[in-house]
């Protein structure tokens, strides 16, 4: 699930109002009200692609493992990656120039679920492809992946496993 937010333009407006008197002649303000304006484009954010894990078969349980940065996915304890091809969480995203994005990966775990079960599996240990805040001094576009770690304990019922994963962008 993706979180775009939308910045409405700011106008600001300095007015000073003097009361009329019958015998004064009309002076400017001194010093003159100032006015400014700050348009910002919106935020645009489109996933890439989904996080997959691939297909693992489970022995005795254990972690998968997958790399922002590379895409690679490591496994350890029971797991083995019998087929497919993992992948991060891929993210293209568009903003003013010279602006800041902060992006927010979820602290906590995420449960996916096993379609047509209720069986869970946790996801933690999310990581970015570089720093959490993106600073667009001279383009207006980013790209970034979130990689993550699983946990199949051993006994898992075989299905698939889907949940979603909640990234937040805010743009100051």
């Amino acid at each position: 699930m993706l979180r775009s937010a939308r910045f409405p333009a700011i106008f600001s407006l300095l007015c000073l109002s003097l009361p009329a008197t019958g015998s004064a002649a009309a002076a400017p303000a001194s010093p003159p009200a100032q006015s400014q304006v700050l348009v910002l484009k919106p935020l645009i954010l489109e996933r890439i692609a989904d996080m997959d894990f691939a297909t693992l078969g489970v022995t005795t349980g254990g972690t998968a493992t997958i790399d922002p940065i590379s895409g690679a996915m490591t496994v350890n304890g029971g797991l083995i990656h019998v087929g497919g091809t993992p992948s991060p969480a891929r993210f293209a995203g568009a903003a003013s120039k010279k602006s800041v994005v902060n992006i927010r990966v979820p602290k906590q775990p995420v449960l996916l679920r096993r379609v047509g079960g209720t069986e869970t599996l946790s996801v933690t240990n999310f990581t970015l492809d570089g720093q959490d805040k993106k600073n667009l001094a001279e383009q207006e576009s980013f790209i970034f992946a979130v990689g993550a770690q699983i946990t199949v304990p051993a006994g898992t019922v075989e299905g698939v496993y889907e949940g979603e994963i909640d990234i937040t962008v805010h743009y100051p």
